[in-house]
């Protein structure tokens, strides 16, 4: 049965700041409502950095991304040069990916992935995916290796696309990690409410999904998806949310950004805070990593909402490639 979209708007207030948190359900953590989405880039290490130092609490990296050792080393590094700063103040979300990325056969970076062909799906059908239970244990204990961290703050099944069954079992192994204390909370990516639904549904899942992390901006507000979230306590957190600076040029989002001396990108981010999204913009730029912390200390306006509201195009608004209703 479809969910009805009645996307009913959460207007934060202008006292929001970058130490602002929403609590995770299933946890005793909070998620920072602003966080760096680590870029794929040579300079992804000194990124971290530049964050941490510019006053972020947040960074999200994948297996996928190739980056969670930089990630991790950037981290460590930065609590050791700041002795006041203490690991539970940082928030670290990585992923696990649905195929072993540490088999010999398998692209070792980032750029080989991107010219591999379609090498997950065909290494899906032979069988070797982490989506099991002691695939998803398994995974996760490689991801705190090459990060060469003690813990995650949050660790999610990275797409639906293995399938229903293939789900319940990493998610089994998620919830083993999670309750040894490997993660300090659990969550999906681009998964829909039928994925969870059907997931809550098997009686050994006693752990509901923390946060759904989705493509989400203007263009695509997934109103299904975030109305469902919220229905359920499950924190919605924005990839994507500047679309890749593909549609920043908007002129409904230039016209508010003037009307606050703010940027697009600034107007944008704005928004999703005041719809109670959680967002992770990436850049490996400094000057870009600090403007896109200055969306504080003022808001939108209820016309302003209502006029971004209308930019809404649905899934065809979308730039990634993962639209979770696609995957059964």
């Amino acid at each position: 049965m479809a969910v009805k979209a009645t996307f009913q708007t959460r207007s934060m207030s202008a006292e929001l700041n970058l130490q602002s948190k929403l609590p995770l359900p299933s946890s005793d953590s909070q998620i920072p409502v602003l966080g760096l989405g680590v870029c794929v880039s040579s300079r992804c290490e000194q990124s971290v950095l530049s964050a941490l130092e510019h006053g972020y609490r947040s960074v999200d990296t994948a297996q996928i991304y190739y980056n969670e050792s930089e990630t991790g080393t950037a981290v460590n590094k930065f609590l050791f040069q700041n002795p006041s700063v203490k690991r539970s103040d940082i928030f670290v979300c990585s992923k696990l990916w649905e195929v072993d990325l540490s088999r010999s056969d398998m692209p070792t970076s980032f750029d080989e992935l991107c010219n591999a062909g379609p090498w997950p799906l065909n290494s899906l059908e032979a069988g070797h995916t982490t989506y099991s239970r002691d695939g998803a244990l398994q995974g996760l204990d490689k991801s705190l290796k090459i990060s060469g961290l003690d813990y995650f703050d949050l660790y999610l099944l990275h797409n639906p696309r293995p399938g229903a069954t293939a789900r319940h079992e990493a998610w089994l192994g998620l919830q083993d990690a999670f309750r040894s204390g490997k993660t300090k909370a659990i969550g999906v990516s681009n998964w829909s409410p039928k994925h969870i639904d059907d997931l809550m549904a098997h009686s050994d899942v006693g752990i509901l999904p923390a946060v759904n992390q989705i493509e989400f901006h203007p263009w695509n507000q997934q109103r299904v998806i975030v109305d469902y979230c919220r229905s359920k306590g499950i924190v919605v957190t924005a990839y994507s949310p500047l679309t890749q600076g593909k549609r920043l040029g908007d002129p409904v989002i230039q016209k508010i950004a003037e009307k606050h001396g703010k940027t697009a990108a600034q107007a944008v981010l704005r928004w999703c805070l005041q719809m109670g999204i959680s967002v992770i913009p990436k850049s490996d730029r400094d000057a870009r990593i600090a403007e896109n912390a200055d969306v504080f200390g003022w808001s939108l306006d209820s016309e302003d909402m209502a006029e971004i509201e209308k930019l809404d195009e649905g899934q065809k608004g979308n730039i990634g490639e993962w639209d979770p209703f696609a995957w059964e």
